[in-house]
Order: structure tokens, then sequence, then C-alpha cells
């Protein structure tokens, strides 16, 4: 499921006394928490795991108020078959449970138990999280896209960066000129800008299938440049370029939910590749991510194995 389904759980007032909840936007996932606790009227509580409240639930008397717990990569949950059966036959009685994943395994009979109690949070699309961030300060079209150029996509770091702006612009009474602190924030570095080192430049290199892309690699290796970092950068930039590329909509931005930024970045690298090779790449990406967390392939030989299959 997606959040919309948790949205209509939550508006209806059916939500299940069992869900999972997964993915990087654990800001988005707090809220939905909090909101599912409001809507409930009950009391959430953090816990270690499911033995922490096992005995209770077990013993709980008709007195015993009823709460949303919330636990995080619970082990006892996700292997132990016995208390997955006493959930299912109702150990939670009128108690809610939400179990947050960061990475779920497809290939546990857990997750193919519970699939359908998995909610997983993507990032949000451009254009929705350029919303989000004007709701919470109204901040230019540039400013925000700029914003979420520099935190990278992420909602809770937009927001800790929002919090700066509302702080400094409060302490220097420029409330009614935010733009202005931020540029002025972006320029003194408390705002922190990623580098556009030579990552940036090794994964152009690769869109654009030059030779110089092996220099560059060396290079990502001397400064310590992490090979997942690597394939996170190679995949979202391909992943554009790949949805641009095959867009017949004039209104790019729309079909795709890329900004104008991502859009004008990737229209450079187009048709270097056909529409079959970049599917290709970024299935490719994916399996060598897969195999560096699983053990599968050792993280050190894995973008040369990528760059010989594809180049």
């Amino acid at each position: 499921m997606d959040a919309s389904t948790i949205k209509s759980y939550i508006q209806t007032k059916t939500i299940p006394h069992f869900l999972i909840f997964t993915g990087s936007e654990w800001v988005i996932q707090k809220i939905y928490i909090d909101k599912i606790s409001e809507v409930l009227g009950i009391e959430k509580r953090y816990v270690d795991s499911i033995l922490d409240i096992y005995g209770s639930l077990r013993t709980r008397s008709i007195f015993d108020e009823n709460r949303l717990y919330v636990i995080r990569d619970d082990k006892e949950i996700i292997h132990n078959e016995k208390i997955q059966e006493q959930l299912q036959q109702g150990l939670l009685k009128d108690n809610y449970l939400i179990l947050l994943l960061t990475s779920p395994d497809k290939r546990t009979k857990f997750y193919k138990a519970y699939k359908d109690d998995l909610c997983e949070f993507q990032p949000l699309k451009p254009q929705i999280l350029r919303k989000y961030i004007q709701k919470e300060l109204p901040l230019s079209d540039k400013a925000a896209e700029k914003l979420m150029e520099v935190c990278e996509n992420d909602y809770g770091r937009c927001l800790l960066e929002i919090d700066k702006i509302k702080h400094h612009a409060k302490a220097t009474q420029a409330e009614d000129m935010p733009n202005n602190v931020f540029e002025l924030l972006l320029f003194d570095g408390t705002i922190y800008q990623p580098p556009k080192d030579a990552i940036f430049d090794f994964v152009d290199a690769i869109l654009d299938r030059k030779a110089a892309c092996f220099d560059l690699y060396e290079q990502c290796k001397a400064v310590g440049e992490a090979t997942l970092v690597m394939l996170s950068v190679l995949y979202t930039n391909a992943k554009a370029v790949l949805q641009v590329q095959s867009c017949h909509n004039n209104d790019i931005a729309k079909s795709t939910g890329l900004s104008a930024w991502q859009i004008n970045n990737a229209r450079k690298h187009l048709n270097k590749y056909k529409i079959g090779e970049l599917v290709k790449l970024l299935r490719l990406i994916r399996e060598c991510e897969k195999g560096i967390k699983t053990g599968v392939y050792e993280e050190q030989f894995v973008m040369d194995y990528i760059l010989v299959k594809i180049l």
C-alpha cells in the first residue's frame, strides 16, 4: 500500500491494528503516526521490542488503557513465527502496533505474509515537496527548488534548514525577507551545500559515455566516496534521463514530477543511451546495491563491474 491508503484509513477511522512503515521519508512516517494517535485518541509509546509489552498484552485487564505502540526493526516480530501467529489471533486486542522497518527483506516469510500491511513512504515528488516547503516558509519557487537541491529532496533535511532560516530571520528582524535570509545562510555556510566534486563529474561522464569516467572514478576513490553513494547519485540521474527521454508530453514536469532543475540537467545527457539501455542500467544499479547489502557482491569491485557492463 502507499501513503494515500493510510490517509484513507485515517479519514474513515478504519485503521488496522497492525501496520508496517518503511521508506526513506521518516518525517512523513512520523506525521502519520502522530495523526493516527490523534484520530484514535490514544497515547503513542515507542518501545524497543514487542517482548517489552508481550506480558502486559497477554494479561491486560479491562482497566488498562489502550495504546499505539511503535517499534523499530524488531527481530522478534520479524523472525518469531509464534508471535506472528498470536498477532494474527488478536494479541493486540484494542491496542495498535506500527513496526518501522529500515530495510525490509522481500525474500523472507515475514515480508510475504505481511506485504499487504506494509506502507512504503517514498520521497515526495518535487512539486509536492515544493508546496510543503512553501507552506512552512514563503520562499520563491526558485529558492524552494534550490533548498530542495541542497537537501537532496529529503523533507526532513528541508525542515531542519527551514528552522535555521526562521530563527535567523527572527533574530535579525528579517522575517519578511526569507529569500534573502536563505541566500545569506547559503553564502556563509550555515546551510551546508554538498560539494560539486568528482562524484558528479563521474556520473555525468557515465551518462555521456565518456572514457574519462574511469579516471574520475579513481578520483572518487581517492577522496573516499562511498560506493553506495555513487550508486545512489547515478541511479537518480539516470532515472531522470530515462523519464525525460521517454516523455512525449510537452509538459515534462507535469508528466514526470521532475523539477525544472532536474529536467535541464537530464537534457544534457539525452540520447547517449537507448531507452532500453537506460532501463538495464537502472536494473543493474539496483542489483548491485542489493548485492552489496546482502554480501553477495564485494563493494570495492561493484563500480568496475558496472562500467565494464555499460561502456
